[in-house]
């Protein structure tokens, strides 16, 4: 009798903490895959946009340079948003509203914008949620000196900063994949841990536990 009470009482022990170790690996991957996931998407979008503004920089150079037509500046933006599936607005720096004026979607709106057309640094943030933001400047060269001019009337120097690209990717979509991921990966672990901490069991107390107390009663 007594026997059987500590058979289960090393049964319950065990159970326990196979019980304690899965919830510990289950505990442990919510808390850091989604944080590996969210740096992951925040990199590649980080990634994205700065290949997307050197694209657009270079085909808006190239066509300023050879047509100067907006619409075909417009176009090629167009191009690149389809491939890329981004939002984009240009702003112009205040060289650029002095010489040809500016629209109304041209206009630094926050800080951050002004933040880039001051230092010429690239910065980002998240507008929302799922929306992450990237504003890189335009920085002259020795070819925007055909176009261009300083505040003072003259032919502006390389290095200024023209104006700056705000792109915005929506992130939504990694966001429910990431959640999902996490979802798949959950019942994995689970049912993982749980299957094998049953065979282990099984194992200990068929092996081990039983057959201890068969010896212990033949002994008798």
């Amino acid at each position: 009798m007594q026997e059987q009470q500590l058979n289960r009482i090393i049964q319950k022990r065990i159970f326990w903490t196979f019980a304690g170790v899965t919830l510990f690996f289950l505990v442990l991957l919510l808390l850091l895959l989604p944080y590996r996931l969210y740096t992951r998407d925040v990199y590649e979008a980080r990634q994205n946009a700065r290949e997307v503004s050197k694209l657009i920089r270079s085909g808006l150079l190239s066509t300023m340079i050879s047509t100067g037509e907006s619409n075909n500046i417009r176009g090629l933006i167009r191009e690149f948003q389809k491939k890329y599936q981004f939002q984009f607005r240009m702003i112009r720096s205040s060289h650029v509203e002095k010489q040809h004026g500016v629209r109304e979607d041209e206009q630094a709106t926050d800080e951050l914008i002004r933040q880039v057309l001051a230092t010429g640094k690239s910065r980002d943030d998240w507008t929302d949620r799922t929306h992450f933001r990237f504003v890189a400047p335009f920085i002259s060269d020795h070819r925007c000196q055909e176009c261009h001019e300083s505040v003072d009337g003259s032919k502006i120097a390389a290095g200024e900063v023209l104006g700056a690209s705000e792109i915005i990717f929506d992130l939504s979509g990694h966001e429910a994949d990431a959640v999902r991921l996490v979802l798949e990966m959950f019942v994995l672990l689970f049912v993982s841990l749980a299957l094998m901490g049953f065979v282990f069991f099984f194992v200990v107390k068929r092996g081990i536990l039983d057959r201890m107390v068969l010896i212990d009663r033949e002994k008798k």
